[in-house]
Formats: C-alpha cells, sequence, structure tokens
C-alpha cells in the first residue's frame, strides 16, 4: 500500500519537477562496494574450506599445493582489503595526494587480477570444472570493475585539484 500524496507532489510529478540523478552521473554506494569485497572474500573462503572442490586421491596429492594456496590467496584478500582502505582514507588535497590514492587503487586492481590468476592455477592443476568457480570469478570482475569505476572517478577529482 502507497503512503498518500500530497497536493505538491502530484504538482510537481506532472510538471516533472521530480528530480533524478542522471544513469551516468551516479555513484556506487560504499554498501555495495563492501558488500561485493564480503562475497569476494566468502567465495574464497568457502573454496579453501573445501579444498577448492578438489577430489578423490588429487586433493591428497596436492596436499602442499593446496595449503600454499589457501596461505596464498588469504593473503590477497587481505592485501586487497588493506589497498582499499588506504585509498579509501587518502581525502586528496593535492596532486600528489590524488597519485597516491591512484597507486593503492591500482595495487587493489593489481590484487584482484592476482587471485584470478591463482584461481585458474588451481582449476588447471586440480582439474576442476569451470563452473565450480564461476561465481566467485565474478565477483572478482565485479571487484575489477567497481575498483575501476572508483579510479575513473577520481580523474574529475584531478582536474578540479589541476584548476586550484
Amino acid at each position: 500500500m502507497q503512503p498518500p500524496r500530497g497536493a505538491a507532489y502530484q504538482s510537481d510529478l506532472q510538471n516533472n519537477k521530480i528530480m533524478s540523478v542522471v544513469k551516468s552521473k551516479r555513484n556506487q554506494s560504499k554498501v555495495e562496494f563492501e558488500s561485493i569485497f564480503f562475497q569476494l572474500v566468502d567465495g574464497i573462503d568457502n573454496l579453501v574450506e573445501h579444498d577448492f572442490y578438489a577430489e578423490g586421491m588429487l586433493a591428497v596429492k596436492n596436499k602442499t599445493f593446496l595449503e600454499i594456496r589457501c596461505r596464498t590467496l588469504e593473503d590477497m584478500t587481505d592485501k586487497l582489503i588493506y589497498h582499499i582502505k588506504i585509498a579509501n582514507s587518502i581525502y586528496p588535497q593535492c596532486i600528489a595526494e590524488w597519485e597516491e590514492r591512484r597507486v593503492e587503487q591500482g595495487k587493489a586492481i593489481g590484487t584482484c587480477y592476482a587471485i584470478l590468476t591463482n584461481m585458474q592455477r588451481i582449476m588447471i592443476r586440480l582439474r576442476i570444472p569451470d563452473n565450480k568457480y564461476t561465481l566467485d570469478i565474478k565477483n572478482v570482475m565485479r571487484m575489477i570493475n567497481s575498483l575501476k569505476a572508483w579510479r575513473k572517478s577520481d580523474n574529475k577529482l584531478r582536474s578540479k585539484l589541476e584548476n586550484n
């Protein structure tokens, strides 16, 4: 059930004075950004808990490999959140700070690509079907796209800093 609308709202609606944000000007909410990260981390934790879905003797034969990959992926997710938090904590007031923030954003993107590379190594080594990792790979790609969008939106900030 919809709440009753006032006459002023109806008048504005008829005159098309209700403002909405143009799609190209919309920013991703911080909550969505964090939810992508937590989905990514949960997916990696799930892979680790299930020995990367290795079956039978492959898991036994590759025990050392699995242990190393577990530590590596967990370290990478820690690095990813580290770089994101550092970049997010920098409020650029000059070009040098903007560049420092961009470097941290770039490191976060690079870490995502390293996570993908490790997942591919695991899938090849353990002969895991692609469909087992589809959601996790999509989450990593969403994170990469989200980070790239954030970096792109910072380009506007650079032009403002250059003009000051």
